[in-house]
């Protein structure tokens, strides 16, 4: 004791010291003529750390090991932060005391605090980097897609190959971005799990649609079968796609003219509790691998080796990312491969998404399957008897029925759902013409509901007021954008969403806001094409100041935008009579976080805070909205 670098400190069975080495004298001040007697909790302890000080040292006495870090107080009223362990020292049953041992880790805190800030910086980095790179990409694709369009129907058919490969070569370059972005997420614990119920067979078919232009590249044939009817799973369905596509792309680009087989079976995992787990193998006749090539296979940057990457290209990230997500979703990726004939690469997954299968935040889709029986406040819905069927989704029962008093007296039929998975489900059944939205719910909140309910579209339509009892941070600020979109966008899919909100574009005005001269103008010319009126805007204040002049029927809109920027003009846009209800696109190369997405309130109506709003406010915003 007298010698080690340890803090060594022995107490009586009522805690207080009866000893202390020169190491304790050393690490908290005290010389062992003023420490013994005195209770080591009362010492060492801070007011913040003395119950869970003294909670520790009964537990010791009542003899059990106690280990852990904290916070502890000097002599001179500085604090460390120390590593500590306590034994009850048990002689032939007789209880003598206890031995507590400190190490001073507060360069080891301190270092772990400078790496988290070092984290914080790099992915605000990526997400800076990813809003200048795909800032120049949107008029790489936006101009070749519009050049290669001019060219076909001016019949200039010479020019139309070279665009091809612009193009090409700009999705291509997208690509790696979005891989080098994925694998700094993950790396990072930013990576999201979103969880829902989606049947197998389905995901098996969309992939196999996807990948065969891909398979048509070489002249390989794909073929895709089930051992067993693989049934549905309850697990991320965006990242196994990503996964089965990243894997027969790779089989695609390793073989020609031969035979790419996908192949799923689902099997019970053979242990108590364990589940149903699902198997899926890609085979593929190709080039094959030493087993020094797979060695190196799952390293991000990695490839087989030199030749190969000059051959065949590619960065080495996908199967580095895909791995991760199968890791992330509990399962993992293995590969068998001989040289010159081929290789088969095995993921195995768990049927449901297991709690603790991933250190990235899971958002729970809630179940998906139909089947429940709705409860309804009033009558059926029929002719003259309703003004419209309102869903009140909230946890606390009290809050559902002065909500359903409320409305059935103004002429509503309600429909009711205590969570959001019953929430779901009666939505799907029901159709209803407008919900109002609990924040604060146990399980999956208002906010993770929301999102199921913009993602599903049969339901994306219905107008969602949100009741919320929070003024923290005021979750989303009622600025209502109808939609958002990743830059570069994908004409066909903002045309959908035109459609959806607006209806056709013949003669109506859009108004598009976005300080990049180029996306403007080749956004503005390809919507002038589908007969849209355009009227373009550098920034927040000059959009809104087109919009004092003549109201558009849309709003296309960036984020990241000097002098005003979009959550900025979306903010004053609300406020003015004439802006409250005109349909706001996002167009963004920003990566949005979560409170980007709060605050953008993906398709809200409103938010209606609880203890702010009247009943009449929530009657007026139900009619205007159903």
């Amino acid at each position: 004791m007298e010698n080690s670098p340890v803090a060594i400190v022995t107490l009586d069975l009522q805690g207080n010291i009866t000893s202390l080495n020169p190491a304790f004298e050393r690490l908290f001040g005290y010389p062992s003529t003023e420490a013994a007697g005195r209770s080591l909790d009362a010492l060492i302890a801070t007011p913040d750390t003395l119950a869970e000080a003294t909670a520790r040292t009964d537990q010791v006495l009542g003899g059990e090991v106690s280990r852990g870090i904290g916070r502890r107080r000097r002599s001179d009223g500085s604090l460390i932060d120390v590593e500590y362990a306590g034994v009850l020292v048990d002689v032939g049953g007789d209880r003598l005391g206890v031995v507590v041992l400190y190490h001073d880790i507060t360069e080891l805190v301190e270092t772990r605090s400078r790496a988290e800030d070092a984290s914080k910086a790099k992915s605000q980095f990526l997400a800076n980097m990813s809003h200048e790179l795909r800032t120049p990409l949107n008029a790489i694709i936006g101009y070749s897609e519009m050049l290669q369009e001019e060219a076909e129907d001016e019949g200039v058919e010479g020019f139309v190959p070279d665009l091809v490969k612009i193009h090409s070569a700009g999705r291509h370059l997208l690509a790696l971005i979005n891989d080098i972005l994925d694998l700094s997420k993950i790396e990072a614990g930013k990576m999201e799990l979103y969880v829902e119920t989606f049947d197998v067979a389905e995901v098996l078919a969309q992939v196999a649609t996807t990948i065969q232009p891909i398979m048509a590249k070489n002249g390989n044939r794909l073929e895709v079968a089930a051992l067993a009817d693989p049934g549905v799973m309850r697990s991320d369905a965006t990242r196994l796609r990503q996964v089965l596509l990243n894997l027969l792309s790779n089989a695609a680009k390793f073989t020609d003219g031969g035979t790419i087989r996908l192949e799923v079976d689902r099997h019970d995992a053979g242990g108590p509790g364990e589940g149903d787990w699902l198997t899926f193998w890609v085979h593929d006749s190709g080039i094959g691998m030493t087993d020094d090539q797979m060695g190196r296979l799952f390293e991000a940057f990695a490839q087989a080796e030199s030749s190969t990457a000059k051959r065949f290209g590619g960065t080495g990230l996908g199967l580095a990312i895909s791995r991760k997500f199968c890791q992330m979703m509990g399962g993992d990726i293995h590969v068998d491969s001989t040289p010159g004939e081929g290789s088969t690469f095995t993921v195995r997954l768990p049927a449901t998404v297991p709690a603790d299968a991933s250190t990235a935040d899971v958002v729970n889709a809630g179940e998906v399957d139909a089947g429940s029986t709705p409860r309804a406040a009033a009558e059926p819905r029929g002719e003259g008897t309703s003004r419209g069927r309102i869903l009140v989704v909230d946890d606390a029962p009290e809050a559902r029925a002065l909500v359903r008093r409320l409305l059935v007296r103004e002429g509503f039929s309600v429909l009711e759902a205590g969570d959001g998975p019953e929430a779901l489900r009666v939505a799907r059944d029901t159709l209803p013409d407008c919900i109002t939205l609990d924040i604060l719910m146990p399980g999956m909140d208002g906010w993770a509901v929301l999102g199921a309910l913009k993602e599903d579209p049969c339901l994306a339509a219905i107008p969602v007021v949100m009741l919320s009892v929070l003024d923290e941070r005021h979750l989303g600020l009622a600025l209502g954008a109808s939609e958002y979109l990743t830059k570069p966008v994908e004409r066909d899919r903002l045309g959908q969403v035109l459609d959806r909100l607006v209806g056709a574009g013949s003669g109506k005005r859009i108004l598009i806001v976005d300080d990049d001269d180029a996306m403007r103008d080749s956004l503005g010319r390809s919507l002038s094409r589908e007969g849209w009126t355009v009227a373009t805007a550098a920034h927040g204040r000059e959009g809104l100041d087109s919009i004092a002049e003549e109201v558009p029927a849309v709003i296309l809109l960036d984020l990241m935008m000097p002098e005003m920027d979009g959550f900025e003009f979306l903010e004053e846009l609300r406020r003015r009579p004439s802006g409250a209800t005109v349909p706001v696109v996002v167009l963004t190369a920003k990566d949005l976080t979560d409170e980007d997405r709060a605050r953008l309130n993906g398709g809200v109506a409103r938010i209606v805070e609880k203890r702010e709003r009247g009943q009449d406010d929530l009657l007026e915003l139900l009619r205007r909205v159903t």
